[in-house]
């Protein structure tokens, strides 16, 4: 599994997302610790300072006003009262619990006048009644929560100090702490999602923004490369862009003119080689010598079929056929009794679902000329096998002829390129065969590659876009 995307598009996305998105969760998570350690700072404070205040004011007093100064200062978050010294349980307490008492503690010792001396514990407990109606702002809903599922009802913390009076009394202080304070903060906890969503909207739209027009020049070069007289490139966008679309579009320009002029020369000169090739034919009747008149008109028959070739294969480049839907098994069907009564039969297997939308003599010819490059150089033995796969159609063309070098798979593609290096036209063709069955088949969009069968033998692999 790729974590990394392949796309541009996905990169930049990944990039973007992770550069933003990771410093928010960090800047978020030290917010909040920051906050937590704030929060216990000051309640931690006036906590300690209020239990300092009410310790002086109880030493100060004698022991039978203390009840009633109690019983009206008494109540949540801080509950107060009278008694004996209560073994406490520090060690039984979590680290996290453990550090907040000795921070507590410190606050007190600060705030304790000197001789006193303070017991802290931190206590879990389920809340009493009386102590739910004073934390939320709707006590009932809780309470009526708590009664049927008394279980499910949260833990809360409370200092638990024990101090000592001068006269030997105990006084013994439980400081509720508010159970928001160790609930994420709702707003922030939603501005912080707006926040990401934003983000990843903004990512989004900049991210297609910058790779679109990659993607429309990605398209316009697989367009020219199927049609060098596809339409131009918008120049529109940012200067960058236009930059790129102009510089594509002059490169088009360029490309056009010189394949035209390239056909155009090419064309002339071929045409105008038939000229003097009739005149020589005519002359060849003049010759009593019939030996040197047949060698003569051989070469003329091979000047001639170069000739003719040529201008095909220019016209090819320069005319575009209109695509129709066409039953390829009848095509091939027709060529099958077309190269039958030449003396060239070949099998047909395999079968394709429905028509093609091809250029129907385009596509014959290319067919044509690697079925004649097949029985060319093949012992005989040709098969044609139809493919069909879910976006393509393979028509693979094998004949039982020898093996190509590996070095030469390539080449043979290439316009005039022949295997049978002496060019002897009774040896082999004008080696234009297969660079028109190519150029046909990238037209169309497909592809056409020679290969080496392994069962030996050559097999010509064509294809076609559905």
């Amino acid at each position: 599994m790729k974590i990394i995307p392949q796309s541009l598009y996905g990169r930049l996305l990944a990039i973007l997302l992770v550069g933003l998105m990771v410093p928010q969760l960090l800047s978020a998570l030290v917010h909040l610790y920051d906050r937590d350690s704030v929060l216990h700072q000051t309640i931690g404070a006036d906590s300690a300072d209020k239990i300092s205040s009410i310790v002086t004011l109880l030493d100060s007093v004698d022991i039978q006003s203390r009840p009633a100064i109690i019983n009206t200062i008494n109540g949540y978050p801080l509950e107060i009262s009278l008694g004996s010294y209560q073994q406490h349980t520090q060690h039984l307490m979590s680290e996290n619990n453990q550090s907040l008492a000795q921070l507590f503690t410190q606050y007190l010792q600060r705030s304790l006048p000197v001789g006193y001396e303070a017991y802290v514990e931190i206590v879990e407990s389920k809340p009493a009644p009386h102590i739910m109606g004073y934390k939320h702002n709707h006590p009932n809903i809780e309470m009526q929560s708590l009664n049927n599922n008394p279980q499910s009802a949260l833990l809360i913390k409370s200092f638990h100090v024990q101090i000592e009076l001068k006269d030997g009394m105990w006084v013994d202080f439980h400081y509720f702490l508010p159970k928001k304070i160790f609930e994420w903060p709702a707003r922030l906890v939603i501005a912080l999602l707006a926040l990401m969503i934003g983000v990843l909207l903004l990512t989004w739209v900049a991210v297609r923004l910058v790779t679109k027009p990659l993607s429309t020049l990605s398209q316009a070069a697989e367009a020219l490369g199927k049609n060098i007289k596809s339409p131009p490139l918008e120049v529109k966008g940012p200067t960058e862009v236009k930059l790129a679309a102009t510089a594509f579009n002059t490169m088009q320009d360029r490309l056009v003119k010189f394949v035209g002029d390239r056909a155009r020369i090419l064309s002339a000169v071929s045409h105008d080689l038939k000229t003097p090739i009739t005149r020589l034919r005519l002359r060849l009747e003049l010759l009593d010598d019939k030996k040197l008149s047949n060698e003569i008109k051989g070469d003329l028959d091979h000047m001639e079929k170069m000739v003719n070739t040529t201008l095909d294969f220019m016209r090819g480049t320069e005319k575009h056929e209109p695509r129709q839907k066409v039953n390829l098994e009848a095509l091939l069907e027709s060529l099958q009794e077309d190269f039958r009564v030449l003396g060239m039969p070949f099998e047909v297997y395999g079968k394709v679902d429905k028509p093609l939308h091809i250029q129907l003599v385009s596509i014959k010819r290319c067919l044509t000329n690697l079925l004649e490059n097949a029985y060319r150089y093949g012992n005989g033995e040709v098969s044609v096998e139809i493919q069909d796969h879910k976006e393509t159609v393979e028509i693979v063309i094998y004949n039982n002829g020898d093996s190509i070098p590996d070095k030469d798979l390539d080449k043979i593609f290439e316009p005039f390129y022949r295997l049978e290096e002496s060019r002897n036209n009774k040896t082999g063709g004008t080696g234009l065969g297969l660079s028109i069955a190519r150029n046909i088949a990238i037209e169309h969009g497909g592809s056409l590659r020679i290969e080496n069968a392994s069962k030996g033998g050559i097999s010509a692999y064509l294809i076609l876009p559905k």
